[in-house]
């Protein structure tokens, strides 16, 4: 990202304030549910439908009180959207330092991943509710039944390697974050400012975004990078937006014919060795007029 403090000294103080606000948020809220995990189900985990699953939660112990209030199915569908399937439990239940219960999956849910999410208040002195957290436990497949071949050997009705149904990205924790700016097809004038939009899920399981690059693709198969608009990390539970000054370094990579999109690359609170990335739409550039 290029600025020119003197052009862009309000905007760059908009965005950090955006930024700063997001940050603020997510701090406290990490602040409050440090400590907080669904242990099981895990990433072992396989389950069918119909079948019986275990949930535990567990949290290291502090001074502040803790209340699991609900806790709910959903699945992650093949865009990377979280769905509701059902309600598991809702009560008020004082969660000290580890606390479990099972689920009968529903008999006709699909095949594919699915996860928990526990919903807990913190209580402050005097009784009023502290910030919310929403834990969730790791995605775990689900297949559609269990059967046995003639020599006695129990299989899955789906491989568990088939990406039809478990998608490696997803098993990691990368869904629920959508990339809403820029729109796609919608052609900028080098120099303009882009504005960069991200939303998040709240019970997305990223985790913190470490940076923002411009790629360019001639062919619609091969992608290049133009350059880095944004480096650093953000921790953010709802959305994030960014503006960032087109202006490409190169005479090269201006190129009206091309397709041009944004990649975040993001942490996942669920796999500590490999990143998420996510893509926003394509979008077209066209240099100034003469």
């Amino acid at each position: 990202m290029k600025f020119s403090l003197a052009a862009t000294s309000a905007l760059l103080l908009t965005t950090l304030a955006t930024m700063s606000k997001a940050d603020s948020y997510a701090d406290a809220i990490a602040e409050w549910c440090d400590g907080l995990a669904i242990t099981e189900p895990n990433d072992n985990t396989i389950a069918t439908a119909g079948g019986v699953t275990k949930i535990t939660a567990t949290r290291v112990a502090d001074e502040k009180e803790k209340t699991l209030t609900g806790l709910d199915l959903y699945s992650v569908d093949a865009n990377g959207d979280a769905k509701y399937i059902q309600n598991v439990w809702q009560g008020n239940f004082t969660l000290n330092e580890r606390a479990s219960i099972t689920d009968d999956i529903p008999a006709n849910v699909a095949p594919g991943l699915y996860y928990y999410r526990a919903w807990i208040t913190n209580l402050m002195d005097g009784g009023e509710h502290g910030p919310d957290c929403i834990e969730t436990s790791h995605t775990f497949k689900v297949t559609s039944g269990v059967h046995q071949n003639s020599d006695g050997i129990s299989y899955y009705t789906e491989s568990l390697d088939d990406i039809t149904f478990f998608k490696p990205e997803h098993f990691r924790g990368c869904f629920g974050l959508k990339v809403a700016e820029p729109k796609k097809d919608h052609t900028y004038t080098v120099g303009e400012h882009v504005r960069i939009t991200a939303n998040r899920d709240k019970a997305s399981q990223t985790a913190t975004l470490t940076s923002i690059d411009l790629y360019k693709s001639t062919d619609g198969k091969n992608a290049q990078l133009v350059e880095n608009a944004w480096t650093g990390k953000s921790r953010f539970t709802d959305s994030f937006t960014l503006k960032d000054h087109l202006n490409p370094a190169k005479k090269e990579d201006i190129d009206e014919k091309a397709t041009y999109y944004y990649t975040l690359t993001v942490t996942s609170d669920k796999s500590k060795d490999e990143d998420c990335t996510f893509h926003s739409e394509g979008f077209k550039i066209k240099a100034k007029s003469q």
